[in-house]
């Protein structure tokens, strides 16, 4: 629902906003993206910690994790309070510095983009909404953590109800602003009040009276110990968040600045905005799992490691066929019935992005199991494909003429080198897992969907 929630107000902004303004919201929400680098890979390890404290560890390490004690799988709350502290402390910093560097940094930028804008919209209001959405941004990494939180506690379900919540409130808001005419600022103020609604009752769903008085009486440790344990790992992870972005998120950024218009950004962020969906929908089985990985691993329960690792695989694989098959018949004429004034790119393209989408998909699920284990041993690799993928990308496009076709083949040429299959690989390794273990699991998940007992 969080990522649908752009796909079902498409229909109306494609027809509400014209080609230049459906790129400019593109760019908007890669502004968003980029911001979260700030968090530079902690929220995953405040995530993966408080898995760890309620799970029973006693105590926290920079690498690896302490073995559970069977005879003692206690909450400390000491620890907990602790890491919430940082992650409050941590979150409130780096949003602050965003803020300083968006307002630096949207003069020079915003007016680059804009320099050949011929949307319709009044420029006056494309500012004040650009504005509007920086401090919203802001607003979202302050509040990072709460969703760290919940998933560390294993409350999937209820994040993901509110996630329902807070995207229907979005969708509502919208839609009835795109209605009256308020063009972009209709999906900023749409944001606005999801995110508001998403975050109070996160809050409250986490706090319980059993948390509060609890760790109401807890003595926590210093802020600067907990981020001084959390911070190689977390580095690692934010340096390869920054090697995903390079490869994948900042082509948007990039384009309008290579000549690219903002309605050939359009057609690239619509079909992007498709894929993710896809892309979001095949680990979705394997995301809403990832306490319950997390708690295989440190109580070593090694065949349910290897279940669940297969069975994200095979509703990864399923996902990819079923939807993208559905994007590739279905996406074009749904689009000309609602007479789009922006459409999806060429057949051929959708079909090697998806392609390329997948391996980005299977890499992300090894790399998950891999940090299970608090390692991070993909850090290098993720940097140097986001740099070989940006040089890739500034090279077709200045010295060639493959335009789109440069946006489409650049990131996933750099990915397969070495990132996409090296990867998988070593979490196969590290499972064990044979053509057997695939065979049983695919048949005890047959059984599952139809029903019968396993």
């Amino acid at each position: 629902m969080r990522v649908a929630s752009g796909v079902i107000l498409l229909p109306l902004v494609l027809r509400m906003l014209s080609k230049e303004d459906v790129g400019l919201w593109n760019i908007y929400l890669q502004i968003g993206g980029l911001a979260l680098l700030l968090d530079f890979g902690f929220q995953s390890a405040f995530g993966r910690n408080i898995t760890y404290i309620f799970s029973g560890v006693k105590v926290l390490q920079a690498e690896g994790y302490a073995a559970v004690d069977d005879n003692d799988k206690s909450i400390s709350y000491p620890l907990l309070k602790s890491v919430i502290q940082a992650m409050r402390r941590f979150y409130g910093i780096i949003a602050v510095v965003f803020l300083f560097i968006f307002f630096a940094v949207s003069p020079f930028y915003l007016t680059r983009v804009l320099r050949d804008y011929h949307g319709g919209t009044d420029q006056k209001v494309i500012w004040i909404s650009w504005f509007i959405y920086g401090i919203l941004v802001a607003y979202q990494l302050y509040t990072y953590y709460y969703s760290s939180m919940l998933i560390g506690r294993g409350m999937v379900k209820k994040q993901q109800q509110i996630y329902v919540v807070g995207q229907s409130f979005r969708i509502g808001a919208s839609i009835i602003l795109l209605l009256m005419g308020y063009g972009i600022v209709s999906m900023v103020v749409g944001q606005l009040v999801s995110d508001i609604f998403t975050r109070v009752l996160s809050y409250n769903a986490f706090y319980d009276k059993d948390i509060k008085s609890k760790l109401k009486t807890a003595i926590a440790s210093p802020v600067r110990e907990i981020i001084k344990i959390m911070s190689p790992n977390a580095t690692r992870i934010g340096i390869t968040t920054l090697g995903w972005f390079l490869t994948s998120k900042i082509i948007i950024l990039v384009a309008p600045l290579l000549s690219i218009s903002l309605s050939t950004v359009g057609s690239y962020g619509i079909t992007m905005t498709m894929v993710g969906l896809i892309m979001s929908l095949s680990t979705l089985w394997s995301s809403t799992f990832y306490p319950k990985l997390t708690l295989y691993r440190v109580n070593n329960l090694h065949e349910d490691l290897k279940r669940v690792y297969i069975k994200g695989q095979l509703a990864m694989i399923a996902v990819y066929v079923i939807c993208g098959a559905g994007l590739i018949l279905v996406g074009p004429p749904i689009l000309h019935i609602f007479k789009s004034n922006t459409q999806l790119l060429p057949t051929l393209m959708i079909m090697i992005i998806l392609f390329v989408a997948m391996l980005e998909s299977n890499f992300g699920l090894a790399s998950s199991f891999i940090l299970t284990g608090n390692q991070v041993p993909y850090m290098k690799s993720s940097i140097l494909t986001g740099v070989l993928s940006q040089i890739l990308l500034l090279s077709m496009l200045k010295f060639t003429t493959m335009g789109t076709w440069a946006m489409v083949i650049a990131p996933g040429i750099a990915a397969i080198v070495y990132q996409n299959w090296k990867w998988p690989l070593e979490a196969h390794k590290e499972l064990e897992l044979s053509l057997s273990d695939y065979y049983q699991t695919s048949i005890q998940t047959i059984k599952e969907l139809s029903g019968k007992k396993s």
